[in-house]
């Protein structure tokens, strides 16, 4: 059965190495007979969480901040699954990325984000990119995500080719398995 695949990329650089990572997880995903979103962060207007509490003081569950996360929340409900690509930055996800994240409190709590599959897909100047394996476990678990897999790429400068040919691969394959 067909899914609909949400790959969302959380680097702020067009032609990330990060990005290189998702798009070959979606050629797979599209080759496996899903249908596939990408979704640049870096080319919405979104703030952060304000953490002002007034979407459950509403009871409603909505963001009173009216911007493009409002579609992007769309699209995360209707996805069957999420790959999360991103840089290492700091020892966490990209800022573009944890914005977004935060954003998903409200759906969380209304109870909208469960049962989905998702993807962490990684890359970093450095090594231990493989730090966001726990966060992405943890994040699984609150979400009520089955963690589908994680590839993660250290070693990358920005002088690098990016990744190479056997992550891009196992990144393929691990989207025609989703």
């Amino acid at each position: 059965m067909a899914k609909k695949v949400l790959v969302i990329c959380g680097s702020p650089h067009a032609h990330s190495h990060s990005d290189v990572l998702a798009k070959a997880f979606a050629a797979g995903a599209q080759e496996g007979g899903n249908t596939v979103e990408i979704v640049k962060l870096a080319e919405k207007h979104f703030q952060p969480c304000l953490g002002c509490d007034a979407c459950r003081k509403a009871g409603n569950w909505e963001c009173i901040q009216n911007d493009d996360m409002q579609e992007l929340y769309k699209h995360v409900q209707e996805a069957n699954v999420i790959a999360l690509a991103t840089p290492l930055y700091f020892l966490t996800v990209s800022a573009q990325l944890k914005a977004f994240m935060d954003r998903l409190y409200c759906k969380h709590h209304a109870g909208e984000l469960r049962d989905k599959k998702s993807v962490l897909l990684s890359t970093s100047g450095g090594p231990g990119s493989g730090i966001l394996a726990d966060y992405f476990t943890a994040l699984c678990g609150l979400a009520g995500w089955e963690n589908a897999g994680v590839i993660t790429q250290g070693g990358l400068g920005r002088s690098s080719a990016g990744p190479g040919e056997e992550k891009k691969a196992e990144a393929f394959k691990l989207g025609m398995c989703v």
